[in-house]
Formats: C-alpha cells, structure tokens, sequence
C-alpha cells in the first residue's frame, strides 16, 4: 500500500511507487526497404475501416500500415499496450512506435510530451478529426490513393 508519512521538519516522504508497472508492448517486424510506416490512433480493431480515436496516447487501438507508391501494403492493428497506463501514456507509446519503425502519425493531436518524442526523432504528424475511416485519413494526408 503506497501511503506518505509526516516526518516533522522533513516535509512528506513517498512510500511506495507510482503504481506504474513495465507492460509488454507486442513485438512488431521491422518495415521491409522501401515504405513507409504509419501509426494511425483508432477506436475499434476494423483494420483500414477502423474509425480514428479522439485520442492519440490513450487510443484503444493503433493500426501500423506500411505505404509505398501510395498503395497499402501491409497494416495490422494492435492494442494499445499503454492506453490504460497511470502516467506517461503518451511517451511510452511513442518509443513502443519509434522501435516499430513509424515514420508517420495520424489521428488526433499527440499531447505535448508525445509530439516533442515525435519530432526530435522526425516522425512527420498528420492531425485529423475524430471518426474518420483510417484508410480516409491516408488518402486525405496524400499517403494513400
């Protein structure tokens, strides 16, 4: 049980931890040469007809779609292993997305600590509105035809 204790003259001392255990994100293989691959944050697992989440870090579901030439040549949709994280949701998912090898992002906007992870590595981000089909957001981005 985590809990403070008083210590006069000290302030409060923690006792415990934040609650926050490793979760194992799923494995993913690297993108063969030559695509690209998108992250898109979706609300239910329909591969490509997969609406997007009004959420990006605490999505239920991310679909990984590799692009080349404008055609969809793989995509798989995966839990999102962080979305029910106490703290750091955003941040963990996006080293969970950089080892995967994502290039590009689309969904909502990240919040803040997730779009500095995404920029510093030069992950492009592509915000767009809620409910939108995930094959709709490649088109509209210009990734897809």
């Amino acid at each position: 049980m985590q809990r403070h204790e008083k210590r006069v003259g000290y302030g409060y001392r923690w006792r415990g931890g934040w609650g926050a255990e490793a979760v194992k994100a799923p494995e993913v293989p690297p993108p063969v040469p030559g695509v690209l691959r998108v992250a898109i944050a979706v609300d239910a697992d329909l591969g490509l007809d997969s609406p997007l989440s009004p959420r990006f870090g605490r999505a239920p579901f991310i679909l990984l779609v590799d692009v080349a030439g404008g055609e969809v040549k793989w995509y798989k949709s995966f839990r999102n292993p962080h979305a029910e994280a106490p703290r750091g949701a955003g941040v963990r998912l996006g080293q969970w997305l950089l080892a995967a090898g994502v290039k590009a992002v689309v969904g909502a906007q990240p919040g803040p600590h997730l779009s500095m992870l995404l920029q510093q590595a030069g992950v492009a981000i592509y915000p767009l509105p809620p409910g939108i089909r995930a094959v709709e957001a490649l088109r509209r981005v210009g990734l897809a035809k």
